[in-house]
C-alpha cells in the first residue's frame, strides 16, 4: 500500500481531510477488494488504539462485537461499478457510526463498574537476567534485564492488553477476534498473531519496533493526531521520544532479538546506548571519564562473551581504556 493512501485514512480518522483527498480516498478503496480489506484494516489498528488513548478506564471493550460488525459490513461492500462509490463510503461511515454508538453503549453500561478497581499482574526483570513469561493465553514474553510488564488479571477474557518498559520479544498466540496490544507510552502495538520485539527503555531517546514473523501495526499518538505505521518481517520502525518522528527500515530481526539467547548486536551505536546495553546485560555500573567517548559510534558482534571480552573490544574500537572495580567499570 503506497504510504499516500495511509496518509489521507490518517487524515480522515483525525477529521482533517479535504475534499479532494476524500474523493482520492474513495475512488482509491473502490478500486479492489484489497484496497477494502486494508482500509478496514487501519481502521480497525485505529480503534485498538484510540480506545486506550482516549479513556484508559474502558481498555476492555468488546473486540467480539466490533469484529462481528465489521464483517457483515465486508460482505456488503463489494462493487464492481463506479457509480456505487457514494454507496460504498456511506456504509464505511455507517460502520463506523455504529462502532461509535456501540462505545458509547458499553461505556453507559461500564460506569456501574468505574469504582471497581482493575487488579494488575507486574513482573519485573532485574539487570543480568533473562525471563521467560508465558501469558494466560499461551503467548510468550521474553524479558530482558530491567524490564517490566504489567497486565490485567483477566488478561485472557477480552483484549489481551500489555504495559511494557524496556525491552521484551513477543511470542503471540493467532486469535482472529482477540487482538493482542502493547502500549509503551504514546505507542500502540496491535497484533492477531505473530512475534516481533519492543526496545522502549526510558534511557534511551529512540523506541524501536522489529518485526520477525507476521505483520503488526503501530500507532503513535502525537497531540490530538494518530499516525500508523504497519511492519512486516525483517521491518523496523524507529520512533523518537522526543518529537515521536518515526523512521522505518529493513534489518535482520533475528540479530536485533539475538539478546534471547545471550548474543550481543549493536550496529553504529553511539557509546552512550552501547555501556547502557552492557550495563543491563552484566549488572554492572559504567562511567565514561571523558563526555567525548559518548558519541563515538562502533559496530559489533558478541555470541555468549565475558563483560572482559566485550570492554576490551569496545576499549580498541573507541581508543579507550577501562578499569573494572568489583561492579563498577570506568572507561578513559
Amino acid at each position: 500500500m503506497e504510504q499516500h493512501y495511509y496518509t489521507l485514512i490518517e487524515n480522515y480518522v483525525n477529521k482533517d481531510i479535504s475534499n479532494e483527498d476524500l474523493n482520492d480516498l474513495m475512488t482509491w478503496v473502490d478500486i479492489s477488494d484489497e484496497n477494502q480489506h486494508t482500509f478496514r484494516e487501519v481502521l480497525k489498528t485505529y480503534e485498538a488504539a484510540d480506545h486506550f488513548f482516549k479513556n484508559t478506564q474502558q481498555q476492555q471493550k468488546s473486540w467480539t462485537t466490533i469484529q462481528q460488525h465489521i464483517s457483515k459490513n465486508q460482505n456488503e461492500t463489494i462493487f464492481p461499478e463506479k457509480k456505487t462509490i457514494k454507496l460504498f463510503w456511506l456504509k464505511i461511515v455507517a460502520a463506523i457510526v455504529i462502532i461509535s454508538s456501540i462505545s458509547l453503549l458499553y461505556i453507559n453500561f461500564q460506569k456501574r463498574d468505574l469504582n471497581e478497581e482493575i487488579v494488575y499482574n507486574e513482573i519485573y526483570n532485574p539487570k543480568g537476567q533473562k525471563r521467560l513469561v508465558t501469558m494466560p493465553d499461551g503467548s510468550n514474553i521474553y524479558l530482558n534485564g530491567d524490564s517490566k510488564i504489567k497486565y490485567a488479571q483477566n488478561f485472557d477474557t477480552k483484549k489481551r492488553i500489555v504495559y511494557l518498559e524496556g525491552e521484551a520479544f513477543f511470542d503471540v498466540q493467532h486469535r482472529k477476534n482477540q487482538p493482542f496490544i502493547v502500549y509503551t507510552g504514546k505507542v500502540s502495538t496491535t497484533v492477531l498473531g505473530t512475534s516481533f520485539n519492543i526496545n522502549s527503555y526510558k534511557s534511551s531517546k529512540n523506541l524501536s519496533i522489529t518485526v520477525q514473523t507476521g505483520k503488526v501495526g503501530v500507532v503513535v499518538k502525537n497531540g490530538k493526531e494518530k499516525h500508523v505505521q504497519f511492519l512486516y518481517p525483517n521491518e523496523q520502525l524507529n520512533i523518537s521520544t522526543d518529537d515521536l518522528v518515526m523512521t522505518k527500515k529493513n534489518v535482520d530481526a533475528t540479530e536485533i532479538d539475538s539478546w534471547r539467547v545471550y548474543k550481543m548486536v549493536f550496529y553504529d551505536k553511539p557509546l552512550s546506548e552501547i555501556i547502557q546495553m552492557i550495563e543491563r546485560e552484566y549488572d554492572v555500573d559504567i562511567v565514561l571519564e571523558r563526555a567525548s567517548l559518548k558519541d563515538i559510534k562502533l559496530t559489533a558482534k558478541f555470541d555468549k562473551s565475558s563483560v572482559r571480552q566485550i570492554l576490551d573490544v569496545v576499549a580498541q574500537l573507541s581508543n579507550s581504556k577501562y578499569k573494572i572495580y568489583e561492579k563498577k567499570v570506568i572507561i578513559y
